[in-house]
């Protein structure tokens, strides 16, 4: 019996009409509707220490690995907007939680989030406190996240 998962047992399914395709609409049904009937307001936090948790499954040595990363995940298109040695802003197109979704005046790309910051806690061996400062749902046409580096 197996006691605790690891990404590549996720990447073998038994699906052979569907295979791994999962519309997006169902993970935001999830992520958005039920998480939040679910977790209320604690939703973006834990989503956020979630995404943290969740690079802990990747071999992530270099920015560019986290990049490439977030992109073959589907989580969106991210990019490096500017770099410090103590700041880093990403941002992130496509963004698999809001891009296309309505303005509602919400930052809510928790996981998002937690996950570029947990990134950059492995590839600089630091700890990383990231805030997302734009979003789709802002108004936005993609997401900013900045992640402080400590």
């Amino acid at each position: 019996m197996i006691d605790k998962y690891n990404f590549e047992a996720f990447t073998s399914s038994v699906r052979p009409t569907l295979k791994s395709f999962l519309p997006l609409e169902t993970y935001r049904l999830l992520r958005v509707s039920g998480m939040k009937e679910l977790f209320g307001e604690s939703t973006g936090p834990v989503l956020y220490r979630l995404g943290k948790i969740l690079t802990s499954q990747f071999t992530i040595n270099t920015e560019s690995d986290l990049l490439n990363l977030i992109e073959k995940l589907g989580i969106g298109i991210p990019k490096v907007f500017k770099k410090t040695d103590d700041i880093v802003v990403i941002h992130l197109f496509e963004c698999m939680t809001c891009a296309g979704l309505p303005i509602t005046g919400e930052l809510i790309c928790d996981l998002e989030c937690g996950f570029i910051a947990g990134g950059y806690e492995k590839i600089t061996n630091t700890k990383a406190k990231g805030t997302q400062t734009k979003s789709w749902t802002m108004g936005d046409g993609f997401c900013e996240f900045v992640i402080e580096l400590f």
